[in-house]
């Protein structure tokens, strides 16, 4: 349902151009996330050894391919994380670094219902409800912990894997459809030490796509449409997260307002079709346990 024939693919300059734009905004989300201290506040004290982090989340989340349509609806989820610290004795991360390195595991899973509002391939407008989205991502983090530092308590850089699956071919004219990104994460933390038991942690996060892989099942609207898979570069992410942290003996607990946001370019062209530009953002709030 969102998929175009190549014969009404946009200009690449008008593009590029967006993408230019989308970056500025992008590069303004990872600067308020990651220099957003002030002098007066201090530094906060060194992190826990808690590894683990568990975050149930909520979010309004919407899709949009400019001119062409648009998803929206709500997503739970959760992620969760697991974080090794070098201990200097032979441990897994001190193979590779030194005390002040960790390597972070991260994982979310997300579903929901979306609403579509667009068109069939032919332009006659098309509104929809209902239709099923799964969201999957892996990532592999190397960051450094740095507890005495003014800003950038913590920078981190990895890989990572996302997958979106919007199925809508229990709609009339509609098709499943797989999104695949492999990424570049780059991000920073702030820390701020409040009264008592609380913290504040601020996390600003910038995403490079290497890579997009689109397919389409057209074959679920019409069994005489082809299958096409269509390759989707460049693109850019980003990511800003605001943790409120209840400090316990031997568990923490957080409320957490984020922002996430995806820009991509259109497709290259596969079997006479092709993918349009598109931007993703979403917002919501977690429940995060640390422990």
């Amino acid at each position: 349902m969102a998929l175009k024939p190549a014969i009404e693919r946009g200009n690449y300059v008008e593009g590029a151009w967006s993408m230019i734009g989308q970056t500025a905004l992008v590069a303004c989300l990872v600067l308020a996330g990651s220099v957003g201290a002030q002098d007066e506040v201090e530094a906060s004290q060194p992190p826990s050894t808690r590894a683990w982090r568990i975050a149930p989340e909520v979010s309004h989340y919407r899709y949009k391919e400019p001119g062409v349509m648009t998803n929206e609806g709500t997503l739970y989820g959760i992620v969760g994380s697991y974080t090794f610290r070098s201990d200097g004795d032979g441990g897994l991360t001190s193979l590779i670094s030194d005390a002040n390195s960790t390597i972070t595991l991260e994982g979310r899973l997300a579903f929901g219902e979306v609403d579509y509002d667009g068109s069939y391939m032919d332009g006659t407008p098309l509104s929809a409800s209902g239709i099923d989205d799964f969201l999957f991502d892996l990532r592999l983090l190397w960051g450094r912990e740095r507890p005495a530092a003014k800003y950038f308590n913590a920078i981190y850089a990895g890989l990572g894997y996302r997958y979106l699956n919007d199925d809508s071919s229990s709609q009339s004219g509609g098709y499943e459809r797989e999104s695949n990104y492999l990424y570049v994460p780059l991000g920073s933390r702030q820390d701020f030490d409040l009264k008592g038991r609380w913290d504040l942690s601020l996390t600003g996060e910038l995403d490079v796509l290497i890579v997009g892989r689109q397919i389409s099942h057209l074959s679920d609207a019409d069994p005489e449409l082809p299958d096409v898979r269509n390759w989707q570069w460049p693109g850019v992410g980003a990511g800003l997260s605001l943790d409120l942290r209840r400090k316990g003996r031997n568990v923490d607990f957080a409320l957490s307002p984020f922002l996430r946001y995806w820009w991509v370019d259109e497709s290259s062209v596969s079997k006479g079709y092709y993918e349009p530009k598109n931007h993703t953002v979403e917002y919501g709030l977690s429940f995060v346990v640390r422990f």
